[in-house]
């Protein structure tokens, strides 16, 4: 019951983060350029309550907890003086982008912080199956595995995707055994007994604790191949290298799933980095995320300032706003449905 107590709080603290800080990159942007803001929303409505008001904007949290908002004056309207769409184009648009680039900092600054505290950046061969490539090729247990194909590796994530990328392939891993260095040559089968994979093998890390300016190093490489992973997932599936059945999204319900699996992992191991690559990568999803160009997010929004820019004149307000209502519409029903499958159709992590 404890353990439950402690993961939903920490939940709710990671989830409300998000929000609150993807909107604030928003409300600190248009402050800056003098755009009135009414309303600071946590959740979508309806309202919930009325937290309170400082200057023009009132804060208030709402009923739907699938995100929350900003609402600046004239929005749709550009004859409302010192509202969002009487600003430049390029207002709007740093206004607009402001949230996800506020996940983005907060992403580097929590792998930042983790790199500093301690991370698993030293991939060690836990174990090693009989008859397999690796028990072939004379690798070990304890073995520390530097490089696969002159490629360094950090992470078991790392030498997994350099394998299954290279089924059939030789490949040659640099290992460091008893302070020496070794490269051994190993074929990844194609097909391989359930739990094994290609090589055979078992990896656990070692953390590794950097000073801050390394550390800041690590963060902005981590940081550049989680957004490659996110990014390349659709190419990924389009060449068949991630089957589309092992995918599923998920919604709040999914999410707090995850974080508690984070949770309960840190706590397991005594290090925090667990809780910190999961939240870095959630806020770096939500920046990601809130930047495609559909109807509703911050990219839609964004899209239709290009257009004007690129037509020399705006689209109908009314326009704008019936497509944004629509797309908010089914965002919210996208929501509900993952809501719902969450619920009936637990996850089920590993």
């Amino acid at each position: 019951m404890l353990e439950w107590i402690r993961n939903l709080l920490i939940f709710l603290v990671v989830f409300c983060g998000l929000i609150l800080f993807h909107e604030l990159g928003h409300f600190l942007a248009a402050r800056y350029f003098g755009i009135r803001v009414t309303e600071f929303g946590i959740g979508f409505p309806p309202r919930m309550l009325r937290l309170g008001k400082w200057r023009e904007t009132e804060f208030t949290l709402n009923w739907l907890p699938f995100g929350g908002f900003v609402r600046p004056a004239g929005e749709d309207d550009p004859t409302v003086p010192n509202g969002l769409a009487s600003a430049p184009p390029l207002q709007r648009i740093v206004v607009l982008a402001a949230g996800s680039l506020t996940n983005v900092m907060v992403a580097f600054l929590l792998f930042w912080f983790g790199f500093t505290t301690g991370w698993p950046d030293t991939v060690v061969v836990a174990r090693v199956e009989p008859n397999s490539p690796a028990a072939a090729a004379g690798l070990l247990a304890d073995d520390v595995v530097q490089q696969v194909g002159g490629t360094s590796i950090h992470t078991p994530q790392q030498l997994a995707d350099i394998t299954y990328s290279n089924l059939g392939q030789p490949l040659t891993l640099q290992v460091e055994r008893a302070g020496e260095n070794l490269k051994i040559g190993m074929t990844p089968r194609e097909s391989w007994p359930a739990g094994q994979g290609p090589l055979g093998i078992g990896m656990t890390w070692k953390l590794t604790t950097y000073n801050m300016a390394r550390a800041a190093t690590r963060a902005a490489s981590e940081l550049g191949n989680q957004a490659r992973e996110v990014l390349m997932l659709p190419v990924r599936l389009v060449r068949q290298q991630v089957n589309a059945s092992d995918l599923r999204f998920v919604g709040p319900v999914g999410i707090k799933a995850i974080n508690d699996q984070a949770v309960n992992v840190s706590v397991e191991l005594g290090a925090i980095f667990p809780l910190l690559q999961f939240v870095g990568i959630i806020n770096l999803m939500i920046a990601i995320t809130n930047l495609l160009p559909l109807p509703a997010l911050d990219g839609g929004r964004i899209m239709f300032v290009l257009l004007e820019f690129l037509r020399g004149r705006r689209i109908a307000p009314e326009t704008e706003g019936r497509v944004h209502f629509i797309g908010m519409a089914l965002l919210i029903t996208l929501m509900v449905v993952l809501v719902y499958q969450d619920i009936s159709n637990p996850l089920v992590l590993q």
